[in-house]
């Protein structure tokens, strides 16, 4: 059956998981003042990182990383400059969503995970809530500069159709807008007990018949099935020198033939006149 690609965008993916790694600088020292997300001087680092609501808007998640102690930290978070996890006091005092505590050699024993929840009002889901992770194995605390090496969530936005491409198990990828994929359908392959028994349509088109038996239906690189090569373009199989030689050999034998049926024609004609 025809194979149809679908143009239709994708929907959108909240973000579910993201993860930071990083080093955070041991030579940091612990901010006198009170945590304030406006004032620079009362957390020692931050970064950001965009996640995705389920209507497939960005948010700019920000995170601080204070020193609070020899080898420990608290992690605050803002939403879009809209500071998260709020204490009902009065007035409200930001609270940490997190901490991160390293041993003496600068790394954490086990992952650390924190769930920042940012509450929406765009008609999306709301809260927006999802597991930072910090890994033990990507998170240090050494004397060096801090630095972001990595940051990562599964969310994503709306995507347009961009462009496919064929695998060369059959596999159609449409690749979207939004640097998603999607496989959108896959092409078979048929092949027969016996080939030649094929019926010639004309234009490169062969239809079975009873001598060549029905079509053995499946997937590319699968049993007997050969595998597809996406934008190439097949070349012919026919040695062009050996071709060439069989040609001049059959013209050859051709003359040949000429020459002694010319040879006979003439004898008979020279008997006939003998008479």
């Amino acid at each position: 059956m025809p194979l149809q690609l679908s143009l239709s965008n994708i929907a959108p993916k909240p973000t579910t998981n993201a993860s930071l790694q990083l080093n955070l600088d041991s030579r940091s020292t612990v901010p006198v003042a009170a945590f304030n997300l406006t004032d620079p001087s009362t957390y020692n680092s931050s970064t950001a990182l965009t996640v995705y609501d389920s209507e497939g808007n960005s948010h700019t998640l920000s995170t601080y990383f204070r020193m609070t102690a020899a080898n420990t930290w608290s992690v605050y978070a803002a939403a879009d400059g809209t500071a998260l996890n709020m204490n009902a006091a009065t007035p409200p005092v930001q609270q940490p969503i997190g901490t991160l505590t390293f041993g003496t050699s600068g790394t954490m024993a086990s992952n650390v995970t924190m769930n920042p929840s940012i509450g929406l009002v765009n008609g999306a889901a709301t809260p927006l809530t999802f597991a930072l992770l910090f890994s033990a194995a990507s998170t240090s605390q050494y004397g060096a500069s801090f630095a972001v090496s990595n940051n990562s969530q599964d969310g994503y936005t709306t995507g347009q159709l961009a462009g496919f491409s064929i695998g060369s198990d059959g596999v159609v990828q449409g690749r979207y807008s939004n640097g998603q994929t999607r496989a959108q359908g896959q092409i078979a392959l048929a092949n027969f007990i016996n080939p030649q028994g094929l019926v010639a349509l004309g234009g490169n088109q062969w239809a079975e018949s009873a001598s060549s038996g029905q079509p053995l239906v499946g997937a590319p690189s699968t049993g007997s099935n050969g595998a597809l090569q996406a934008g190439a373009l097949e070349s012919s199989n026919v040695d062009i020198t050996t071709e060439l030689v069989d040609m001049i050999t059959a013209q050859r034998v051709y003359q040949a033939n000429a020459e002694t049926i010319k040879t006979q024609d003439q004898v008979q004609q020279t008997l006939m006149n003998l008479r």
